[in-house]
C-alpha cells in the first residue's frame, strides 16, 4: 500500500480545465507572448533584409566601381597609346622628309624641332644619332651633342625592332624621362640613323590624372619589373622598386578585388600599354559612393523602423482580437464542461436512487408505526375512557413513552432531512463555495450512498483515514463528486467479494492525499495516458460515458491539487488524489 501511495503515475495527457483557462492573467501572458513573439519575428526577418539590402548595395557599389574603373582605364590607356603613336607618327614623318645630311645641319634641326614642339608640345628635345649611337645632331637645353648611347637599352632596341619608346630613365640630364626613337636606314650604305626625341614625365603623370582618384586611390605606371616610372602615394617615388606584386600579363582591363596585409580590401586594376614597356595600375582603396551608400543606409533604417511600429500596432491589434476570441471560445468551453459535470451528477443521482429510497423508506416506517400509537392512545380517550386518559397522561410512565414516540417521529424526519438534503445538495447546480471540511467525514458521506451497492454485492471495503488529518479549505460539492466518480469506478471494477480500500494522509505541511484502490482487473499501460480523455472509458458499452474521470480531473486541478494513477492489470488500481490545505481558486479570489 505504501508503494503504491508513493507511486508516481505515466505520462498522462493534460488537458486545459476551468481554472486554467478563465484566469485573467493568463490571457494577459497570453497577449505579451504573442507580440513579443510576432514582433520579435519580424524584426528577426526584417533585420535579415536590412544585412541583406546592405550587403547587395555594397556588392552593387563594388561592381559599379569596378565598371567604372575599367571604363577611366580602358580610356587612360587609349590616351597613353594614342600618345605614343602619335608622336612615333612623327618623327617617322619627319625622317622620311629629310635626309641624315641635311638633319646634321644644326639650323635645319631647330627649325625642325621648333615646328615640332609648336605641334606636340610635350618634347624636350630633339636628336640625329648614327649607328654607333653618337648624337650627332642635337637641338634642346641640353649639351648632349657627341654623347655616346650605344650601350643604352632604347637604342639596342630601336636597333633591332626600328622603333622604341623607352623605359624611363635618368640619362645625361639627370631629369627622370623617356625617349621616343625611330630608326631610318640609309639604302646605299645598309647603315642607320635614329631621330629621337625625349619626354618629362610630367606628360605621363598629366595622362593619368584623368583616373578619377580619391584621397585614398593611387594610379600610377610601372614596368613589368616592378620599377615606377611615375610617382606612386603610397608605393615610392619614380625609378624605386615597388612592393606591388606584379601580375601576369594579360590582354584588355583587368579588375580584381584584393586584401592588403592588413586585411584591408582593395580593388586592384591594371592593363599592358600597347608599344610601350609600361603597365598601367590602379589602387582604389576608398570604399564606394560612400554617400550614397550613407543616403540609402537611411532610409532603409527610417523603413526599418516605421516597418516595427506598424507590425506592433498591427501585431496589437491581432493579439487583441486573438485572445479575445480565445477568452470566448475558453468561456464557451467552460459553460460546456459545467453542463457535462451537472449531467454527471444527474446521472450518478439516478444510480443512487435505489439506495437513497430504500434509505427514506426506512425512517418513514418508524414514523408510520410511531403515528399509530399515538392515534390508538387518542383512540381509547375517546371511548369514553378520558378518566382514564387523564390518568394514563399523569402516569409518569405513559407520559414518558409519549416522549419516546414523539422524539423517534423527530429524529426519523431528521434523518430523512439529511438524506434528502444530501442528495439534493449534490445534484443542485450551484456557485462554488469554499468551507472548512473534514475529509475523512466527507469520504464517509459519500459512502453512505453506496453502501447498499457494496453490501449487495459484498464488497469488502476496508477504512484506513487518518484519524489527526486537518481541515481543508475547499469545496465541498465538487470534491464529494471525485470521490463519488472514482468509487463507482472501483465498485464497477472489481467483482464480487472484491476489496476496495480508502485512506488518507497527511502528505507534507500544505497537502493532504487520498488513496482509492481496488483489486480489480487494473488497467493495461496504453490505456493509463488516456483515461482522463473527455469520452474515453474501459468500461462495457453503455456502463459509462467516459466523462466522470474527466471532470474529475477537471475538478482537482482547479482545486489546486492533482490526479494521479497507478495500475496492474489483473493485480488493481490506485487513484491518488492530492489536495491543498488552502484551494487555488479560493486563494486567488481572496487576493
Amino acid at each position: 500500500m505504501k508503494n503504491t501511495r508513493d507511486a508516481e503515475s505515466g505520462r498522462l495527457l493534460t488537458f486545459l480545465t476551468p481554472s486554467s483557462i478563465t484566469g485573467p492573467s493568463r490571457y494577459v501572458r497570453l497577449k505579451v507572448t504573442i507580440v513579443i513573439l510576432l514582433v520579435t519575428i519580424s524584426i528577426v526577418f526584417l533585420l535579415i533584409v536590412f544585412f541583406v539590402s546592405q550587403f547587395w548595395l555594397q556588392r552593387f557599389l563594388n561592381e559599379e566601381t569596378q565598371n567604372q574603373t575599367r571604363w577611366q582605364m580602358e580610356t587612360t590607356k587609349n590616351s597613353i597609346e594614342f600618345f605614343i603613336n602619335l608622336k612615333v607618327s612623327a618623327l617617322r614623318f619627319l625622317a622620311s622628309g629629310y635626309q641624315f645630311e641635311q638633319l646634321l645641319d644644326q639650323k635645319v634641326l631647330y627649325y625642325l624641332f621648333s615646328d615640332f614642339k609648336k605641334d606636340f608640345g610635350d618634347a624636350v628635345d630633339l636628336g640625329v644619332i648614327d649607328s654607333l649611337g653618337i648624337m650627332r645632331s642635337y637641338a634642346g637645353p641640353y649639351n648632349l651633342k657627341d654623347k655616346d648611347y650605344s650601350d643604352q637599352n632604347w637604342f639596342k632596341q630601336v636597333e633591332v625592332q626600328d622603333v622604341c619608346v623607352s623605359e624611363v630613365f635618368m640619362g645625361y640630364r639627370g631629369v627622370p624621362h623617356f625617349a621616343v626613337a625611330v630608326k631610318t636606314t640609309i639604302p646605299e650604305t645598309n647603315g642607320f640613323w635614329i631621330l629621337r626625341a625625349t619626354i618629362e614625365i610630367k606628360t605621363l603623370q598629366w595622362l593619368i590624372s584623368t583616373i578619377n582618384l580619391k584621397v585614398n586611390d593611387d594610379a600610377f605606371i610601372i614596368t613589368p619589373k616592378g620599377v615606377l616610372q611615375t610617382p606612386s602615394r603610397f608605393h615610392g617615388d619614380v625609378l624605386k622598386i615597388s612592393d606591388i606584386k606584379m601580375p601576369y600579363l594579360q590582354h584588355g582591363i583587368n579588375v580584381s578585388e584584393q586584401e592588403l596585409p592588413n586585411g584591408t580590401p582593395f580593388i586592384y586594376a591594371y592593363t599592358y600599354i600597347k608599344d610601350s614597356p609600361w603597365i598601367l595600375a590602379a589602387i582604389i582603396r576608398s570604399k564606394a559612393e560612400t554617400s550614397t551608400a550613407k543616403s540609402f543606409l537611411n532610409q532603409l533604417i527610417t523603413i526599418f523602423i516605421v516597418s516595427i511600429l506598424v507590425i506592433i500596432v498591427i501585431t496589437l491589434k491581432m493579439a487583441h482580437s486573438m485572445v479575445n476570441w480565445i477568452k470566448e471560445a475558453d468561456d464557451k468551453r467552460q459553460e460546456a464542461l459545467s453542463e457535462i459535470e451537472h449531467s454527471g451528477k444527474l446521472a450518478s443521482i439516478g444510480r443512487l436512487a435505489a439506495g437513497v429510497a430504500h434509505e427514506i423508506n426506512n425512517p418513514l416506517s418508524i414514523i408510520g408505526q410511531r403515528a399509530g400509537l399515538i392515534k390508538d392512545i387518542l383512540e381509547m380517550s375517546e371511548d369514553g375512557k378520558s378518566q382514564d386518559f387523564a390518568v394514563m397522561i399523569d402516569d409518569m410512565k405513559n407520559k414518558e413513552k409519549f416522549i419516546s414516540l414523539t422524539n423517534g417521529i423527530v429524529d426519523a424526519v431528521n434523518r430523512c432531512r439529511t438524506i434528502t438534503h444530501r442528495l439534493l445538495g449534490f445534484a443542485r447546480r450551484m456557485d462554488a463555495t469554499y468551507e472548512l471540511i473534514d475529509l475523512n467525514e466527507t469520504i464517509l458521506e459519500v459512502l453512505s450512498f453506496l453502501d447498499k451497492e457494496i453490501l449487495f454485492r459484498d464488497i469488502k471495503l476496508v477504512r484506513n483515514l487518518a484519524p489527526d488529518l486537518p481541515q481543508i479549505k475547499t469545496d465541498k460539492g465538487q470534491v464529494q463528486q471525485v470521490f463519488l466518480n472514482i468509487i463507482n469506478n472501483a465498485v464497477d471494477a472489481v467483482a464480487r467479494e472484491g476489496v476496495i480500500e480508502l485512506s488518507s494522509e497527511r502528505k507534507d505541511a500544505q497537502t493532504v492525499a487520498v488513496y482509492i484502490s481496488d483489486n480489480g482487473k487494473g488497467i493495461p499501460k496504453s490505456h493509463i495516458k488516456h483515461i482522463f480523455e473527455p469520452f474515453y472509458t474501459t468500461k462495457e458499452k453503455d456502463k459509462g460515458t467516459g466523462l466522470g474521470l474527466f471532470i474529475s480531473y477537471g475538478i482537482i486541478k482547479k482545486l489546486g491539487g492533482s490526479i494521479h494513477v497507478d495500475s496492474e492489470t489483473e493485480k488493481g488500481t490506485t487513484f491518488i488524489i492530492e489536495l491543498p490545505l488552502h484551494s487555488k481558486e479560493e486563494g486567488s479570489s481572496a487576493t
